[in-house]
């Protein structure tokens, strides 16, 4: 069957639609960001102490990595647009539910563990469900555009949550927050729910026998044995999630060793805009057409722009090199994931999805746990003055406070750079730049 008549029996999703759905998931991904600021700040107002707040950070994350495989494998079975209506619903009632203890008077720490964890728990079903759909409703030459709007999205949510979270707290307070949020998951979900969407966007050919749960997880993860060019890059970008980490753990303890709070909102505010930036730039320019060789330049020039965050200590410098740095996570994040889109065949996608989160987003607490006692315990002693690294590195980079910090993110830029080679040699990863893997018109077109 040729690609006309393809598209003349099975006509591209309107793009009026597609629009609406992610504007949908746009608002109720400012609505999560908003509650995540505001529930961080009450932990920490609540109980005074840093371990709760981390234990709220790993309720929000350890859930969806330990779900992950069994709920795409639930995504590559199930209607996709109830998957993300159910979602959204269980995370707008665990809201509802924090709102309701709050204005009782009954809340308690263990009850947003509870919540939180929950909530991480319908992500594991809700990302890799609109990463199918998005790879379906929306025609394969304009995925990286589509990413690219996904990532502004995201970019959106980490840019204003935080800024309008820490103005609504002062004004409705934490109860009023969660009802918005409540509120911005039933408009997510509208869309989903009123949209006419055809039957083939939605759902994946039943196989004659459909194996058993356990069988189709293990089929996600022998497609990824069989395909080493995608765990190479899978490889690669959990690498990169790891060191987005340790920037996370680290720069704010850098950047006030070399100057004040003012300096670090300054350069906090010039990362948030890199990434609403590069988002703007994926979406108006799409993926290039050797993916995968835009992706490695990339990741090689992040591992520069990381030794250059060591080797310099002037304030608009660093300002600069974050813009730059978090200019790129939006354009690797859509790269890869166009890339999975058009690679990954229609019938597993939902699984491959969830393996790649669940594998790059367990580097995020490994880095969190690894980052802080490194710099405490090891490269900060080492660079003080006397320290055992000084007489070595200390005459390049400095002694001191924040010279062992510093001393990280040149290694770590040294390493993300042989990472990168050692990638680039992979001849597999090379040739995912060659042909795309079936669609969902092609499918359901198909005899």
């Amino acid at each position: 069957m040729t690609t006309t008549a393809t598209e003349t029996e099975h006509p591209s999703f309107p793009l009026a639609f597609a629009v609406l759905i992610w504007l949908g998931q746009c608002v109720s991904l400012l609505g999560s960001g908003l509650t995540s600021f505001a529930l961080g700040v009450w932990m920490y107002e609540t109980t005074g102490g840093v371990t709760r707040f981390a234990l709220v950070m790993l309720s929000a994350t350890l859930p969806a990595i330990l779900l992950g495989p069994v709920a795409g494998a639930l995504v590559d079975r199930w209607n996709r647009r109830w998957v993300l209506i159910l979602s959204d619903s269980v995370a707008g009632l665990m809201s509802l539910a924090l709102a309701t203890l709050l204005f009782s008077g009954h809340l308690q720490p263990w009850h947003a563990y509870v919540t939180t964890a929950v909530v991480s728990a319908a992500s594991a079903f809700q990302q890799p469900a609109f990463g199918v759909l998005v790879s379906t409703v929306i025609p394969p030459q304009h995925l990286g555009r589509a990413n690219g709007m996904v990532q502004l999205g995201l970019a959106a949510s980490q840019l204003i949550a935080p800024m309008a979270s820490a103005s609504l707290m002062a004004t409705i307070h934490l109860q009023g927050i969660l009802v918005i949020d409540a509120v911005t998951f039933v408009l997510g979900t509208l869309p989903l729910l009123l949209l006419r969407i055809p039957k083939r966007f939605l759902t994946t050919p039943a196989q004659e026998e459909r194996p058993s749960l356990g069988e189709s997880v293990r089929a996600g993860a022998r497609y990824l044995g069989t395909s080493p060019g995608l765990l190479v890059l899978i490889a690669l970008l959990a690498t990169s999630n790891f060191f987005v980490g340790v920037v996370e753990v680290l720069v704010t303890p850098l950047v006030l060793s070399l100057s004040n709070v003012s300096a670090l909102a300054a350069l906090t505010t010039a990362g948030g805009v890199g990434l609403l930036g590069g988002s703007l730039a994926m979406s108006a320019w799409g993926s290039p057409k050797r993916m995968v060789y835009g992706i490695l330049a990339v990741q090689f020039t992040s591992g520069v722009l990381f030794i250059l965050v060591g080797c310099v200590t002037s304030i608009p410098l660093l300002t600069g090199i974050a813009f730059c740095f978090f200019f790129s996570i939006p354009l690797v994040n859509g790269a890869s994931q166009t890339l999975l889109q058009r690679k990954v065949p229609l019938e597993l996608r939902g699984r491959v999805f969830a393996f790649t989160g669940t594998l790059t987003g367990a580097m995020l607490p490994l880095a969190y746990t690894l980052s802080g006692p490194l710099a405490d315990r090891v490269f900060e002693p080492a660079l003080r003055p006397g320290g055992a690294l000084a007489a070595l590195v200390g005459g390049f980079i400095g002694e001191g406070a924040g010279r062992g910090i510093a001393l990280m993110f040149i290694l770590a830029g040294l390493l993300m750079m042989l990472v990168t080679v050692l990638a680039a040699l992979s001849r597999p990863l090379r040739g995912l730049d060659g042909p795309d893997a079936p669609t969902a018109s092609d499918v359901a077109g198909s005899p």
